[in-house]
């Protein structure tokens, strides 16, 4: 079960201001009832490093294409803690296999 959840949802941009401008913006919404399991969550995450070589806290995005009541198609979904699963499969030990001249034949 995730720490937190926040809904996320990204349209894209109706008319760029420039060839660098951005082809999709949207928000991410924290409620504030959540807002301190994010703080939480980000004070006490563990650190990776990025391709900068920096450390960094990853939140993980999930999102599904969607259509708005008007016919806008945007992204919608969440942003969590990354995902963990919750009981890891215990490993079976491997039979040992006796050496050739230890074999009855």
């Amino acid at each position: 079960m995730p720490e937190f959840s926040a809904p996320v949802s990204i349209f894209p941009v109706r008319e760029k201001k420039n060839e660098k401008g951005p082809d999709y913006t949207g928000d991410i919404e924290i409620s504030t009832g959540e807002l301190q399991d994010v703080i939480n969550y980000l004070r006490n995450a563990d650190h990776t490093m990025n391709w900068k070589d920096e450390p960094v806290i990853k939140l993980r995005i999930s999102a599904w294409a969607n259509e708005s009541k008007n016919g806008a198609k945007y992204l919608k979904g969440s942003v969590q803690p990354p995902y963990k699963p919750q009981a890891e499969v215990a490993s079976v030990p491997s039979p040992s296999i006796p050496a050739s001249s230890e074999l009855p034949f």
